[in-house]
């Protein structure tokens, strides 16, 4: 019974394998078949008519790709030879695309109100980067400011000095500085 609750997630992982391989299973036998696209239902009539069409195009072509796979290629036969005949010529017809359909009232505002929502997400995000650069560039002045006052030789000695002091009084950072002696310092047996 130990061994069952020490080997816990080993058992449920192996549970799990096993009853995937079975709806798998399960799946491959009821066959093929091309489960029907639940429908969705639509707030604009003419959207939901267009999507009804583009589905039955799909579907017919879907159809017609079967139909072609399971008919055998025409057979050719050697036959006397066809005099050759002039084709016609064709000429294409360019047929205008209709215009689509004027959007209703509520899914232009849908559309503003998106759109809208873009902008400000967009703004936002330009503004977050905007103050994160300020405050790397604050930063880099304080840096550069501290570096100015260590650099110059009697000042750095003050700076110095003044830091030591400040660190020294606290009786955190006196235990601070005793630890890294230990730690950075030289081993307690090569000490003289």
């Amino acid at each position: 019974m130990d061994w069952v609750f020490d080997h816990l997630r080993l058992i449920i992982f192996a549970a799990g394998a096993i009853a995937w391989w079975l709806k798998q299973r399960k799946d491959a036998q009821s066959g093929d078949q091309v489960k029907p696209h639940k429908e969705v239902t639509f707030e604009d009539p003419d959207l939901a008519e267009r999507t009804r069409r583009i589905r039955e195009e799909i579907q017919r072509k879907i159809e017609e790709r079967a139909r072609a796979y399971t008919q055998p290629p025409p057979k050719i036969t050697k036959s006397a030879p066809v005099p050759a005949v002039p084709l016609p010529v064709v000429r294409e017809v360019v047929r205008r695309q209709p215009e689509p359909p004027p959007l209703s009232k509520a899914a232009v505002t849908h559309l503003d109100a998106q759109r809208t929502a873009e902008i400000l997400e967009q703004q936002a995000a330009m503004a977050e980067k905007l103050r994160q650069a300020a405050e790397m560039k604050a930063a880099a002045l304080r840096r550069i400011q501290y570096e100015n006052q260590v650099s110059s030789g009697d000042q750095a000695a003050v700076v110095a000095r003044g830091a030591l002091g400040d660190d020294l009084r606290n009786p955190d950072s006196l235990r601070r500085a005793f630890i890294l002696r230990e730690i950075i310092g030289p081993p307690v047996s090569l000490r003289g």
